[in-house]
């Protein structure tokens, strides 16, 4: 079953194409990363997925229906909907009324996960953006939907507390979409990644260790960007980022010692998803 199904989705605003043609599926019981720069579109995206954008074409379905409700899904948007003159206690208290639930329960089953015991008295004007992020998640999950769809989760959120969180997501197998600029995290927590530059797709939805294994090598060479340099790499592939030349380069390649030859600054590396992104996206990218 699918629990998100986006087909064909363009979206323009004053002229300027934000979305083209995207078309991807959240299959039941998947984590589902969107990575993408500031900017990329993807906050944009879920706006449409949530029916607060009307896109210029195409169609999404949740739970496999056009129309739905949203007593099973939990969400997370990136500007948070807290409202900064209530206590942390008064918006958790208003959503289990909201949902039906019970505030010690709340207290009981997410309070130590999510550190809110410190905050709960204290006005939401008052809160660090972490703190904020955290109480939203907490609205996002605590009324314990199946579908959870999260706009940059854990921008901001003090890392030592994020993999309680994300345990407390993941519980009962809910399916969770979520975007993201954090490479690092999407390649950890996800079970699928999909890459969003300029407003589309630039590579096919996979596993995170399965786009990386795609790229032409597991290793990559680091070096200053020169002319001189790149007209030497004839057969390599390699991308262009920040001045930098990124090569990969396969084991045992003779392409380190011509490197040395020119420079002595440059680094050699494990390819990871950023990789994946840059190589993709770059118009640069050489094959």
């Amino acid at each position: 079953m699918n629990k998100i199904l986006v087909t064909n989705i363009s979206y323009t605003v004053k002229g300027k194409q934000i979305l083209k043609d995207l078309s991807f599926e959240v299959k039941q019981n998947e984590v589902f990363a969107l990575i993408g720069k500031n900017g990329s579109g993807k906050s944009s995206l879920i706006d449409i997925i949530l029916q607060d954008l009307k896109p210029d074409c195409g169609e999404v379905k949740l739970f496999e229906k056009e129309k739905f409700n949203y007593k099973n899904v939990g969400i997370l948007y990136d500007h948070l909907p807290l409202i900064s003159l209530l206590r942390v206690e008064e918006i958790i208290k208003y959503y289990c009324t909201v949902h039906k639930l019970k505030y010690a329960a709340i207290v009981q089953h997410f309070f130590e996960d999510f550190e809110i015991s410190p905050i709960e008295k204290s006005y939401i004007r008052t809160l660090s953006l972490g703190e904020k992020k955290r109480v939203s998640i907490l609205l996002a999950v605590m009324h314990n939907p199946d579908l959870l769809i999260l706009d940059e989760p854990f921008a901001n959120v003090d890392p030592t507390i994020t993999n309680r969180i994300w345990n407390v997501l993941k519980r009962d197998g809910r399916t969770i979409f979520f975007t993201t600029h954090n490479w690092a995290d999407a390649e950890k927590r996800a079970d699928k990644v999909a890459f969003l530059g300029n407003g589309q797709l630039i590579a096919e939805p996979l596993r995170p260790a399965e786009a990386i294994k795609n790229l032409p090598a597991q290793k990559k060479l680091i070096f200053t960007s020169t002319q001189e340099i790149e007209q030497l790499l004839t057969k390599e592939a390699y991308y262009k980022h920040d001045g930098n030349i990124v090569c990969f380069s396969q084991p045992g390649s003779s392409l380190i010692g011509v490197i040395a030859q020119h420079t002595s600054n440059f680094s050699i590396q494990d390819v990871d998803l950023t990789d994946v992104y840059l190589f993709h996206l770059k118009a640069e990218s050489h094959v």
